[in-house]
């Protein structure tokens, strides 16, 4: 088994086991992001078991978090279809280690994409809607990710994701949306949409694009996560979450005492 396949186990036994483990990266020598996105892809590989991905996450969308990390460009990760749920859907909190919640706008395609597209207009025509969102992020790590490249390779702290209802991407102006999360009617988030890279549909069109040049294609059905829009927060047992986003609106989801 390669250094590649070894850390990618090492992740799936410790979220599997419930048992965060210690960082990887010196350890397996994830010396760049292009040797932590190999474990990444090793991990999901393993995780989707020949089944299709749900879609894609994208993390770091906020210029000023990417410049506070030196980095250049927003972070890349897969979503899975047996953590998607739907607004009103109760989750079992003992199903993750340490869940930490983030509101995100999410976006669902209408059809394949194996080309590039030219621009914001000709994206909107490839969406079944956009919708409010809201990602359980979880962590194989004690303490979360110490690094870029532990991150990555755990794709990006993916826990699952729960989706509102989809609206025509056209309908609602997503440069300058508040958004906030409340946690049992106590607000404990907020942020604005134009963090995500401006707009998130302009986030959405650099991961498709990404992609596809890549040599990747996106399929009809696939969500695009486009980023966090406010800092994490832990959530306990027996919680309820409630995602506020004005016109794009609104979904909540509990999680099981």
């Amino acid at each position: 088994m390669s250094t590649i396949e070894q850390a990618a186990q090492a992740l799936l036994d410790a979220r599997a086991s419930g048992t965060p483990r210690g960082p990887l990266a010196s350890e397996y020598a994830l010396t760049d992001l292009a040797s932590a996105y190999a474990v990444q892809h090793a991990l999901i590989t393993r995780q989707l078991g020949g089944q299709r991905p749900a879609g894609y996450k994208l993390g770091l969308t906020d210029a000023r978090a990417r410049q506070a990390l030196g980095v250049t460009e927003p972070l890349r990760g897969v979503l899975l279809a047996a953590n998607e749920y739907q607004a009103g859907a109760t989750l079992k909190h003992a199903d993750f280690i340490a869940p930490r919640l983030e509101i995100e706008v999410a976006m669902r395609l209408a059809r394949d994409i194996e080309d590039p597209l030219a621009d914001r207009a000709e994206l909107i025509a490839a969406l079944e809607g956009v919708m409010p969102a809201l990602e359980i992020c979880d962590s194989a790590y004690e303490g979360w990710p110490k690094s870029l490249a532990d991150a990555v390779a755990d794709n990006l702290s993916f826990g699952a994701h729960v989706l509102g209802e989809c609206v025509a991407a056209d309908s609602v102006a997503l440069d300058d949306l508040p958004v906030a999360l409340m946690i049992d009617g106590q607000q404990v988030g907020n942020g604005n949409t134009g963090s995500s890279m401006g707009n998130p549909l302009d986030a959405a069109l650099w991961l498709i694009n990404q992609m596809v040049s890549a040599g990747q294609t996106l399929r009809a059905g696939d969500v695009i996560m486009t980023g966090a829009l406010a800092g994490m927060q832990p959530v306990t047992a027996g919680a309820v979450a409630e995602v506020e986003m004005g016109a794009l609106g609104r979904l909540s989801c509990r999680f099981d005492a």
